[in-house]
Formats: structure tokens, sequence, C-alpha cells
């Protein structure tokens, strides 16, 4: 069973909008806060990964949000290259990992065979 667990990848990911930033805090009594807000530029930043038991594999960070096209690029470019026959990759219910072209990609990357895709539903 252990030797499965080689086999799973979990596509995740996460997000950062840089105008959250705090923009006030404390200072000594008569002094005045200086501090600077990371990639200034107010915008979001976005990160996803294919977690397995043992690694972190097929990391990307984009600017802005995920949607199906740019997903689609993940795969491609990111994701596909890393799968071997016998993976399954996990997907969460977020509609832009529907993608039927993400999906065919997955299944048939890199002549490595057949791979199997899930979509799971968060409680």
């Amino acid at each position: 069973m252990a030797h499965m667990l080689e086999r799973i990848a979990l596509i995740d990911e996460t997000w950062l909008k840089t105008n959250m930033a705090r923009r006030t805090g404390w200072a000594p009594r008569g002094e005045r806060l200086v501090d600077h807000a990371p990639f200034g530029h107010w915008h979001t930043q976005t990160f996803v990964a294919a977690l397995r038991h043992h690694r972190l594999a097929a990391p990307w960070v984009l600017d802005g949000t995920m949607n199906r096209k740019r997903f689609d690029v993940y795969v491609e470019t990111q994701l596909a290259p890393t799968l071997q026959k016998g993976d399954v990759v996990i997907l969460n219910n977020l509609s832009s990992h529907k993608s039927p072209r993400a999906r065919l990609r997955c299944c048939v990357s890199e002549g490595h065979g057949s791979c199997s895709c899930r979509h799971i539903r968060r409680i």
C-alpha cells in the first residue's frame, strides 16, 4: 500500500493579494513606522503545485488569478512532464480544473501511457 502513495499527485493552489498587506503598524513612541509591501503592484500572485507524499512537484507562480486557459498551460508545461504511467492526479472541484484539454493532456502525458484524473469535493 505504501508504494501506491508515490503515484498520487494532489493539485492545489493558493493566492496572495498584495493590496491586503497591512498599511498600519506599531513603532516606538516618537518614531515613524516605515515599511514596504512586497511586489507593490497591487495584484494577485497565484502559486500552484502538485503535492506528492514525499515532495512538491511542478511548482508554478503566475501573476494574476487562475483560469481555465492558464490551468491548461500549467498542465502542459509543468505538470505533464512530471507524470508517469499509472499516476493518479487529484484535482479540487474548481471550474478551471475541469478543462477537457487539461484532462486529456494529463492522461496522455509524453507517451507515458495513461493516468487517471479525479475531482474531489470540498467538505
